[in-house]
């Protein structure tokens, strides 16, 4: 399971952001709050992951922290 990434930001979305970790672009569907609490695209951002897969799916879920 992914419990955290690092990596720049490389895009925003409504609900979501893409992190860009060493080539690899991961969709972490976040808060408006979480959404806003990070960088410009093209800077460092860190998000705790919760993961959540299903028979259709895998989602991630990005949280400024652990708590």
């Amino acid at each position: 399971m992914i419990g955290k990434l690092k990596g720049v930001v490389d895009s925003y979305g409504e609900d979501c952001v893409v992190i860009d970790v060493h080539g690899v672009g991961y969709v972490v569907h976040c808060s408006a709050r979480t959404l806003q609490a990070l960088p410009a695209v093209g800077e460092l951002a860190m998000l705790s992951i919760e993961t959540h897969v299903r028979e259709d799916q895998i989602r991630l879920f990005g949280f400024q922290s652990d708590v």
